[in-house]
């Protein structure tokens, strides 16, 4: 059961999960933590001063429709860390982490992995590497929804150069490859009796074999950065491992970038080690309504109930959360 309402505090595991770039945000998400703490604004003063990120950009687009994909990926980022503040603040432990796609770097930073700052370069540069090697060809992203996997496994088999690069849940999965393939894929899902199918607007093949050239270029960047140890479990969306040191966060980063990854699993994974309240970290309720249709009993709150849980009795003003 997923509700609507304020969590229970009373819980057996608890899991930090981040959502990535590209989720439809509520409208309110940035008044909301302004209220809940200063945290937002310390970290937007921080992102201005490190890329550029400002707060008029952000009040520009309160609906996540930014026109600039590389701010959309900064902004939700922002968003997550400044979530992860509030947790720490609050007292509220994180038993396991996770990142949905580019969620990873929010999580890596809930994780104490790597800095602030470090996560914000760290976008910044895996997204040049990616645009450089999807510009010499002509990419596509696609979403296929109320079919099961088989089908469109045998769907996207009729064409070498297409991938599935996600499973959502049991009845979402996410297909990328030459932009061509996407939409004849989509065109076929319909017919199959897809519930649902949608181009998305991405030009880039995120998660895929297209991308083995940006992936090898970012491990080489990220091998000379400082990656600390996880302070949380942190599982991997793409092998579902649990990652305990540096240098599989490492090996973790550069294969986010070309390994289809598994949101189902992952969160199966997590369900399966005694998770029962995940909390979703960032703008919106994309990892919510997913949620809906992944297997266990387990609740899911996002950013607007969890605000109601932490108004109802815990202080926001504790030591200061984590900045190495």
């Amino acid at each position: 059961m997923i509700p609507d309402g304020p969590p229970s505090v009373e819980k057996k595991k608890t899991a930090s999960i981040f959502p990535a770039f590209g989720c439809k945000y509520l409208g309110n998400e940035r008044s909301i933590l302004e209220d809940m703490s200063p945290d937002l604004k310390e970290l937007l003063g921080r992102a201005g001063d490190a890329v550029g990120l400002s707060g008029d950009l952000l009040a520009g687009s309160p609906y996540g429709d930014f026109s600039d994909e590389l701010i959309s990926q900064y902004a939700v980022y922002l968003y997550g860390c400044a979530v992860s503040h509030i947790l720490k603040r609050s007292g509220v432990h994180s038993d396991y982490t996770a990142g949905y796609s580019m969620g990873l770097y929010a999580a890596l930073y809930h994780a104490e992995c790597i800095t602030f700052e470090q996560g914000l370069e760290c976008i910044r540069v895996a997204y040049g590497l990616i645009r450089n090697t999807a510009s010499k060809h002509d990419f596509g992203m696609g979403l296929i929804s109320g079919l099961p996997l088989a089908d469109v496994e045998e769907l996207v088999s009729r064409s070498d150069d297409l991938e599935i690069i996600n499973a959502n849940n049991r009845h979402s999965f996410l297909v990328s490859g030459y932009d061509e393939n996407v939409r004849h894929v989509l065109a076929a899902a319909r017919v199959n009796g897809a519930l649902n199918i949608q181009h998305l607007a991405f030009r880039s093949p995120y998660h895929s074999r297209f991308m083995n050239e940006a992936a090898a270029r970012f491990r080489e960047y990220c091998s000379g950065i400082r990656i600390y140890d996880p302070i949380y479990r942190l599982v991997s969306s793409v092998d579902r491992r649990v990652v305990t040191t540096g240098d599989e966060v490492l090996a973790d980063l550069a294969d986010n970038i070309n390994h289809a990854i598994n949101w189902h699993e992952t969160m199966s994974c997590m369900i399966a080690a005694g998770v029962d309240a995940f909390i979703e970290c960032g703008p919106g309720k994309s990892l919510y309504k997913m949620a809906k249709f992944i297997e266990g009993d387990f609740d899911v709150y996002y950013l607007h109930t969890l605000s109601s849980l932490l108004s109802s009795g815990r202080s926001c003003s504790h030591a200061p959360a984590f900045k190495r």
